[in-house]
């Protein structure tokens, strides 16, 4: 973190902790004083509630779903010609030769 960053952010710090402190701890000599405080109205007012003009939502049947059979076309890449499998299944031939039974 540069010199810079650093005192920038200490900075932001204290000053949002001393804004805290005295709006939290301020006061009024005269009663109607409050009323013109920016601070004093908005900590008196009311928050506003939520309100949801949507409509309700409904369900209809677009459509029925059709399934197709779908046959993809085998594709042999070059990149696939080049890779052999394991080296143990490699070295086995492909028919196994059973001696004989004797009769």
């Amino acid at each position: 973190m540069t010199l810079f960053t650093r005192w920038s952010a200490w900075f932001c710090l204290s000053v949002m902790l001393w804004t805290a402190a005295l709006e939290s701890a301020h006061h009024h000599a005269n009663k109607t004083e409050p009323a013109s405080c920016s601070i004093c109205v908005v900590a008196h007012t009311t928050a506003p509630t939520a309100s949801s003009n949507h409509a309700r939502p409904f369900f209809t049947a677009m459509g029925l779903l059709q399934e197709e059979e779908i046959i993809a076309q085998a594709r042999a890449h070059s990149s696939d010609l080049g890779i052999r499998g394991p080296p143990a299944i490699q070295g086995f031939p492909l028919r196994v030769k059973y001696p004989a039974k004797p009769a």
